[in-house]
């Protein structure tokens, strides 16, 4: 690598380790004051704590990220500048784009980087620092005697399988026994009209079989909208219902509560016919596929600034920076909500503020080079 490469790259991740575990740090202390008197109280080992509190690190890393790599290029840059390295280096023939190709080097490095967080490594470590927290409040309440998981109130579903004409509504779904109480199973005709189903005090759902157990239930036969007949059954195996009721759980879910993995079960096994929010879905997930290249736009975005309006005082720069970020953000909802919408495809909705932001940071490089 070239002395000025590793010079320029050297002052720029020096600040960028410092900002990084700096906020990591900030960040740490409140989940620390909010969550360690907790985990003390129902016993949880140690080592389940701290593997608790790195796994919440972890899940900082892509908010963290862009605004370390901002501030630390904002001010490395600035330091050059006010040192007149930048000037010597322009004055001997190098423009802004040579003079900074490590960082956009690093830029897209890290915007794969985030890239795999996002894709695994943060939904995981956010998994199980909740199963960590929900088990750790579990077993203490059960050490107490005054908590029982078979007892617990779970989830109301609703569920429309437009393709296959079924309707589900289970009165309650636990999540720790995976049983649901109260269950009914609609199945109409092209006309809406109801001509089966299925009603049970209990059930469970067997996912490597795909097969439904009800028990305690009775069937229902209909003719033009009109009951005919109700025969009971005290057991009753149903391979031909493959819903599976922890995909129902998940769609009753805000969006942006969900893993990536989630998202893609969600998309994988749904469609337009029985999610009307597929195309939410869809908007979400595309742009968590497109948020970790904000990297390079902070980049674009912080090179301009920090040649051109730094000269004194670095936070003139940041000052700038921060307002054209919020721009980005601003014009990623938007978007976003113009997906969600069907007004955009997913795809555009998801990457077009990534592309006029690039594309915008790099005119600003060039105006300055």
């Amino acid at each position: 690598m070239p002395l000025i490469d590793r010079h320029i790259l050297w002052e720029w991740l020096k600040i960028f380790a410092m900002a990084l575990i700096a906020m990591i740090g900030m960040l740490l202390i409140s989940a620390i004051y909010n969550n360690l008197e907790d985990l003390l109280t129902w016993g949880v080992s140690t080592a389940e704590s701290v593997e608790f509190f790195a796994m919440i690190a972890m899940g900082f890393l892509p908010i963290v990220i862009p605004v370390s790599l901002l501030v630390s290029l904002l001010f490395a840059l600035g330091h050059l500048h006010k040192n007149q390295e930048l000037t010597a280096m322009r004055a001997a023939g190098l423009g802004i784009f040579r003079i900074t190709r490590a960082l956009w080097i690093a830029g897209a490095a890290l915007s794969f980087l985030m890239l795999a967080l996002n894709a695994s490594l943060v939904p995981y470590a956010t998994e199980r620092a909740a199963t960590i927290l929900s088990e750790g409040e579990l077993k203490y309440r059960e050490s107490k005697g005054d908590f029982n998981r078979a007892s617990v109130r779970g989830e109301t579903l609703f569920f429309n399988n437009a393709s296959a004409r079924r309707n589900w509504y289970i009165a309650n779904y636990n999540p720790y026994t995976h049983k649901a109480y109260g269950m009914n199973v609609y199945t109409y005709d092209e006309r809406g009209r109801i001509t089966h189903a299925l009603v049970s005090e209990t059930a469970s759902f067997d996912e490597a079989s795909r097969t439904w157990t009800l028990k305690n239930g009775k069937e229902l036969f209909y003719e033009n909208g009109q009951l005919l007949r109700q025969p009971k059954f005290s057991e009753r195996k149903e391979s031909e219902f493959s819903e599976n009721p922890s995909l129902m759980a998940l769609i009753g879910r805000k969006t942006s509560d969900l893993s990536l993995p989630e998202i893609r079960q969600i998309l994988n096994e749904t469609d337009a016919q029985s999610n009307p929010r597929i195309s939410e879905y869809e908007v979400y997930y595309n742009s968590v596929l497109a948020s970790p290249f904000c990297c390079l736009i902070v980049v674009g975005i912080a090179i301009p600034f920090a040649v051109a309006g730094v000269r004194v005082n670095p936070m003139v720069g940041v000052s700038k920076s921060i307002g054209l970020f919020a721009a980005y953000y601003l014009l990623t909802n938007i978007f976003n909500m113009l997906g969600a919408s069907q007004w955009l495809p997913p795809v555009v909705a998801a990457w077009a503020p990534n592309l006029l932001m690039f594309a915008y940071a790099i005119y600003l490089c060039r105006k300055v080079n």
